[in-house]
């Protein structure tokens, strides 16, 4: 074998040495962006943070669940107010607040709240005059967890970094002023947040880092951001392991997630910019037993990385001079590559290379394109036997001939496919997302991966034989021209995504098609190449081919009798058949390997970053009442875009990979369809209430479940409670698409633990005017209450002890709100509320509640809980492959009438 039988053996465009590249191109990128979406390991210096501390913090925070309606968060705030006063003491620069006195009253377009917060607010003057009293960062985290969870991921580790934080900043004084603020209340819809805006610090800080917990743990991801300048603290390497993408940013802005942190509160309420970042991996232990420290995922690891970034986008933050902290509310494309390196540009400057490319684009390559048709036009002119040159009915006789001979049909064929291959690759997608819906559609929250590699095999086997599907009558094709096929079609159908993701992106604001442009980007300049390939005539190593002359039969020519005159040939017309004798045409060496470098790793990579952080954070949130269309219709996509980039390419695709796929697709598909959804490391969530109604009567008690309708009647039926019980089913007010079925129950809750009355509440409700009526209530042993209006709203309200005052940009609304929350820092409170109603009418109803979270096994150690046996039933005889979790902000609802 000669050197260049070995090179085209190796570097020709074959089939083996095509598959293998292509094969290991995706293993190499699959690899890559599942290692690197991993925890990093802690390194030896850890840069003036102290993780052992850290991780001893929070095991005093995260010790038992500690709502903000528990006496189990008074004792987390002895032990956070302790630890800031000993990181704090004898700094002079250095300034706490047990922030007692911040009360407020604020609307949304449901209810209205009055809130008495409990914040720990530290200050630390920054080393610069001019920042002292503006410009300042605000550092955020809130200590209160739900009532069902102890709070390790939300927001344990976010507490825990801040004082981690503060103790660095301490011994580092910035150049500016930095604000902590340790919140409470935050669970119970961002109330802490709307505290601190009462206080005058929050007049000092101009950007913000929230942190916080969606989910169990994992890398924490740059969730969102309000703008760019932000932004650029996890650029230019101030973070070390940056995993951020604007993708959940434009989904947070369009309400795909349906969820709220503190963020919304300083940027809606304060004008205030700044970041977002949470865990989001592991969302079904999310406000679980299991968001405890031995079920984070990650645990230490989890931990430090949060205290990374936090530490690196904050030590960016307070020492920067002045970009970071611009007015500038343009929007941002971000996204990181690998764990490594965050991509941030302007979404301006996206939009505006879009427009230009989109113009300049075709024309260029039109240009390119016509050049080496011309070229190749001339080549073959000047070697067609029996042509005289400058005949001039050669043209026509050629378009003749190729038109009566259904050259045309075959041209469309070979343009068309692409197309029709997508077309059906999308349409088995379809049918399969339809399989899953119909036969197991919570498979994905147990085993997304197995779904998306049932979805990324069918997308393979239709993409792939679609397009290998013969062109009817053309016996062979060089391979250069296939491959040029694919990647002009490849082009054309991303520049029609370009304008469709252009035109959103105006419109919308949203930079999530990053992914668009630099694949039309990179598909323009492989075409480029093909044409250059094509100009330069590039060869490969050859089989033997036997060209067989023969004059053209008479059956075939247009006329039998062709007059002679003086532009007849000198050389009778014939007909070449080409007959390939020894092994595939191979193509040029080199060039494919360019383009295949090209057009596959760029889209590949930046739609496996996309795949990993969707697959990890959307199956688990079908427990909450996301469409299982939503998931699996991610997942067909995702499946689609990893396989376009093949399409040049996939003529020359082994077939023992159909072979593979079709094995995977069979293995998979029958596992989803056929395996059990949800197992103990994936339960599923139901959300659990008690609601008590007290009346002259008596006490009536009803026990609810919520969850998915599919399940929720199977997990009920292990209760010994519900036995025998009428269940009565409807779907939840609370919960958008799950369903909520409560049952009779006797097990009856008690607010204390020495209490033995059946006095609950005390309320009285007087009208006060035709419009106007004073409300009171006591609760025993809670600091938590609310007020329901049947048929009337309220329009105005004042607690009585509060400022009048409404807080700016949260007012209650023109039409009013049919509910009041309201929260005391101090236990038994007596509420006295002066309520404007919206309508004048003889008589208003509704219903006086208040809440109650303790119960014994979630308040061991802590002194004044509660019980709630019907909770306590549910810890123990729940199945395995279930998790309960609270609905609304009490466990237990305790709920008298009252008419005026």
């Amino acid at each position: 074998m000669t050197i260049a039988q070995i090179f085209g053996a190796v570097l020709g465009f074959r089939t083996v040495p095509t598959t293998l590249l292509v094969v290991l191109i995706y293993l190499a990128v699959f690899i890559s962006v599942l290692v690197t979406d991993q925890l990093p390991n802690v390194p030896k210096n850890q840069g003036g943070l102290n993780l052992d501390q850290a991780y001893a913090d929070l095991h005093q925070i995260a010790a038992r669940p500690h709502s903000y309606n528990s006496h189990a968060n008074d004792n987390v705030r002895s032990y956070l107010l302790k630890r800031v006063k000993e990181i704090s003491a004898g700094r002079d620069n250095v300034v706490v607040d047990d922030d007692l006195q911040s009360n407020g009253s604020w609307a949304s377009g449901a209810y209205g709240v009055y809130f008495e917060g409990t914040n720990i607010l530290v200050k630390v003057e920054g080393t610069d005059p001019e920042y002292r009293e503006t410009g300042g960062v605000l550092f955020s985290a809130h200590y209160d967890s739900v009532s069902t969870a102890s709070g390790a991921t939300d927001d344990g580790m976010g507490v825990a970094t801040l004082l981690q934080l503060l103790t660095y900043f301490v011994e580092h004084r910035p150049k500016r002023t930095a604000v902590w603020n340790i919140n409470n209340g935050e669970e119970d819809w961002l109330n802490g947040a709307h505290a601190f805006l009462r206080h005058p610090w929050s007049n000092i800080t101009h950007t913000f880092l929230n942190l916080e917990g969606a989910a169990s743990g994992g890398r924490p991801l740059l969730f969102r951001a309000t703008s760019s300048p932000p932004l650029l603290s996890f650029a230019h390497n101030n973070v070390p392991h940056p995993h951020a993408n604007v993708l959940s940013s434009d989904a947070f802005a369009r309400g795909v997630i349906r969820s709220g942190t503190d963020f919304s509160v300083y940027y809606d309420g304060a004008d205030m910019s700044g970041l977002d970042l949470a865990f989001y991996k592991g969302r079904s232990k999310y406000h679980t037993k299991f968001d405890a420290i031995p079920h984070t995922v990650g645990e230490k690891k989890a931990l430090w990385a949060m205290m990374e970034s936090a530490k690196g986008s904050g030590l960016a933050l307070l020492n920067d001079a002045g970009a970071m902290h611009s007015d500038s509310r343009s929007s941002a494309v971000y996204f990181d590559l690998f764990g490594a390196v965050m991509i941030l540009f302007p979404l301006s400057s996206m939009i505006t290379f879009n427009i230009v490319f989109l113009v300049i684009g075709p024309v260029i390559l039109i240009l390119i394109l016509a050049a080496e048709a011309a070229i190749h036009h001339n080549r073959r002119r000047f070697i067609q036997n029996g042509d005289a040159p400058g005949s001039s009915n050669s043209i026509w006789d050629h378009f003749w001939s190729w038109f009566v001979g259904f050259g045309w049909l075959k041209g469309f064929w070979r343009w068309a496919k692409f197309w029709i291959a997508l077309i059906a690759t999308i349409a088995v997608q379809v049918l399969l997302v339809y399989g899953y819906l119909k036969v197991n559609p919570f498979i994905a929250y147990s085993a997304p991966y197995v779904a998306f590699l049932s979805f990324f095999s069918l997308a393979y086997l239709s993409f792939v034989l679609v397009l290998n599907l013969p062109i009817p009558g053309v016996k062979a094709q060089i391979p250069e021209q296939r491959k040029q096929t694919g990647l002009v079609q490849t082009y054309v159908f991303t520049w029609i995504q370009l304008v469709s993701a252009t035109a959103t992106a105006s419109k919308t604001g949203m930079g999530g098609f990053y992914l668009i442009t630099m694949w039309n980007v990179v598909a323009f300049l492989a075409c480029c190449i093909g044409a250059a390939e094509g100009m330069l005539s590039a060869q490969g190593t050859h089989p033997v081919v036997v060209i067989l002359q023969q004059p053209t039969p008479a059956e075939e020519r247009t006329d039998n009798f062709e007059e002679v005159d003086e532009n007849t040939p000198l050389i009778p017309r014939t007909r070449h058949d080409m007959t390939i004798l020894g092994g595939e045409e191979t193509g040029a060496i080199g060039w494919w390997i360019i383009q295949i470098l090209l057009v596959i790793p760029v889209p590949l990579i930046l739609v496996s970053h996309i795949a990993t952080m969707l697959v990890g954070a959307l199956p688990q949130t079908l427990a909450d009442g996301s469409s299982p269309i939503t998931v699996y219709g991610a997942f067909a996509l995702l499946a689609v875009l990893m396989l376009i980039p093949l399409a040049p390419f996939s003529f020359k695709m082994h077939q023992t990979l159909t072979y593979l796929f079709l094995l995977v697709l069979v293995a998979t598909t029958l596992y989803g369809y056929l395996s059990f959804p949800f197992d103990q490391e994936s339960p599923l969530k139901v959300f659990f209430q008690q609601n008590i109604t007290v009346s002259p009567s008596g006490t009536h008690a009803i026990t609810t479940l919520s969850g998915v309708s599919a399940h929720i009647a199977s997990v009920i039926s292990y209760l010994p409670s519900a036995a025998g019980k009428d269940l009565v089913c409807i779907p939840s007010s609370a919960r958008l698409s799950l369903q909520q079925c409560g049952w009779e129950s006797d097990m009856i809750p008690s607010p204390a633990s020495n209490f033995t009355s059946d006095n609950w509440l005390n309320t009285t409700a007087t009208r006060t005017g035709r419009s106007s009526a004073r409300i009171s209530v006591r609760g025993v042993n809670t600091r938590s209450c609310r007020l329901y209006f049947d048929d009337n709203a309220v329009t105005q309200y004042h607690v009585h002890g509060s400022e009048d005052a409404m807080q700016p940009r949260y007012e209650v609304p023109v039409e009013g709100v049919k509910e009041l929350r309201i929260w005391s820092r101090t236990w038994d409170r007596n509420f006295t509320l002066d309520v404007e109603l919206a309508q004048e009418q003889f008589e208003t109803s509704g219903r006086i509640a208040c809440e109650w979270n303790e119960y014994e096994s979630g308040t061991v150690g802590v002194a004044s809980g509660g019980k709630i046996p019907a909770f306590e039933e549910v810890l123990t005889f729940l199945p395995k492959w279930a998790v309960v979790t609270k609905l609304t902000d009490g466990l237990v609802e305790v709920s008298s009438k009252f008419t005026i």
